[in-house]
């Protein structure tokens, strides 16, 4: 994996992350809408767990470099 595809992993966990906290308050104020039903606590731990591999494999990326 290149320094670009860690980039878009960082990005799109990034991303991952924003949209399901925002999708996760929206469920809090009404809980008996569409949006409730969907797994936002698992999306927030997907998109969290993307950025820690992206931002360890990042690191390790500058470490081979320099």
């Amino acid at each position: 994996m290149d320094s670009q595809t860690t980039f878009w992993l960082l990005g799109a966990g990034l991303a991952t992350t924003v949209v399901a906290s925002i999708g996760d308050r929206a469920r809090r104020r009404a809980p008996l809408a569409w949006h409730a039903h969907l797994p936002w606590h698992a999306l927030i731990f997907a998109g969290g767990t993307i950025c820690l591999l992206a931002a360890v494999h990042l690191v390790t990326l500058i470490r081979a470099a320099g």
